[in-house]
C-alpha cells in the first residue's frame, strides 16, 4: 500500500543529534509532517506502540545498546508495527554491509551523507514500495 509523504508516520532512530536535525529537517522540507526520532531502538518501539500507525522506521545501523539490526527484528516480529518498511540510514556502505541488510530483510538502504536533493524522493519511492538501495 502505498502512502504520500505528507501521510505518513516516519520513525527515525538516529543517536547522533546532528544526523537527527539534518534527517528530520531533510524529511520536513520534503513535505513530510508526522516524523519523529529515538535515539535507541527500545525507546523507538515504545514510541511507536502509541502512534496511530508507523509507515517508515528510517534507522541507523551502527547504534549502542541495540542495532539497527535488532530493530529489524523486533518490527517484523510486532504484532502492530511488523507491517512497517525498515530502511537502514548509515556509514557502513561495504558490499558486505549492503548484503547483510538485503539478506536481513530491509526494505532499503540509504548511505550517509544523504543526498539532500534526492531524499526525499527516495523516501517516497519506498513509501510507494519500491526497493532502494542507494550506496555511494
Amino acid at each position: 500500500m502505498s502512502v504520500s509523504l505528507q501521510e505518513a508516520y516516519i520513525v527515525l532512530v538516529e543517536d547522533d543529534p546532528n544526523a537527527q536535525i539534518i534527517t528530520l529537517d531533510l524529511l520536513r522540507l520534503g513535505g513530510a509532517n508526522r516524523c519523529y526520532s529515538r535515539k535507541t531502538v527500545d525507546s523507538a518501539i515504545a514510541f511507536a506502540e502509541k502512534l496511530p500507525q508507523v509507515d517508515l522506521f528510517l534507522v541507523d545501523i551502527n547504534i549502542p545498546v541495540r542495532s539497527g539490526y535488532e530493530l529489524l527484528a523486533d518490527v517484523r516480529q510486532h504484532k502492530t508495527l511488523h507491517q512497517a518498511k525498515v530502511v537502514a540510514i548509515t556509514a557502513g556502505t561495504l558490499d558486505a554491509d549492503i548484503e547483510k541488510a538485503q539478506q536481513l530483510g530491509f526494505d532499503g538502504f540509504l548511505s550517509k551523507p544523504l543526498k539532500p536533493a534526492e531524499f526525499s524522493q527516495q523516501v517516497q519511492r519506498i513509501l510507494n514500495g519500491e526497493s532502494v538501495w542507494d550506496r555511494r
